[in-house]
């Protein structure tokens, strides 16, 4: 008789988008776990580059220069279907069995409690993961989500809806500056705002990249590092290469 490692066993066994909900930015301690109830069919992954215009030379030709990288984004659309016709017929009717199959609304109501809305612990809402294989391993908060019902009971119950969703990056800033892999001098500064000035651009100029402002504006205690106010001392650690 053939045999198999439970390597590849493994590797056949259908891996679940899984939305991990936290109530902590480290994400350290167990969450409340949401799997999806079909994998998305694709998955949208968004950079974005910000930059500024200046004059470069006397003939007033714009230049670009850049400020910074805008944190990445994932969309996907997500479908809750509760008519028990579709690929895992087997696995719905143990469920229906069993007495664990969801409905819609349910399934939606626990995408909104652990997912969107805010919680009462933190006045916020919750700090994310998404795990799926080696597509997905993103740390996030939701940005936006927009529910579609598609089909209805003739109570007028849902019976499926599509829902479009968005998250945006939400690392810890000792890990946004892993990832960049930035190399900025050893040396302390002391700068006095002027009018004008922006923090990513005083990084720029100190370090050498203007990702450093997040850093700058925690150890400062800034609450927006927009609105800096002129005559203000602004404290520019060292950071080791």
């Amino acid at each position: 008789m053939a045999s198999f490692n439970n390597k590849k066993v493994r590797s056949f066994k259908l891996q679940k988008l899984k939305i991990t909900s936290y109530d902590k930015k480290e994400r350290k301690d167990s969450g409340k776990e949401f799997e999806v109830m079909f994998n998305p069919e694709s998955v949208r992954r968004s950079f974005t580059n910000k930059y500024t215009k200046q004059p470069s030379n006397p003939q007033n030709e714009d230049t670009v220069k850049f400020t910074n990288s805008a944190r990445s984004t994932v969309r996907m659309k997500l479908i809750f279907d509760g008519t028990n016709v579709h690929q895992y017929g087997a696995e719905t009717a143990f469920r229906v069995l069993s007495g664990s199959q969801t409905n819609v609304t349910e399934r939606i109501d626990g995408f909104l409690t652990n997912i969107v809305k805010i919680k009462g612990k933190i006045h916020e809402p919750p700090f994310l993961k998404l795990s799926w294989g080696q597509t997905l391993d993103f740390n996030c908060r939701l940005n936006d989500l927009d529910i579609n019902y598609t089909m209805f009971a003739r109570s007028g119950d849902p019976l499926r809806a599509e829902l479009n969703v968005s998250f945006i990056e939400d690392d810890a800033l000792d890990e946004q500056l892993a990832k960049l892999d930035l190399q900025s001098p050893d040396l302390t500064h002391y700068r006095i705002v002027k009018a004008g000035d922006q923090l990513p651009l005083m990084c720029q100029d100190i370090y050498g990249s203007p990702m450093y402002y997040p850093l700058v504006a925690r150890v400062n205690k800034l609450k927006s590092f927009r609105n800096l106010t002129p005559g203000q001392e602004i404290y520019f650690p060292p950071i080791e290469k």
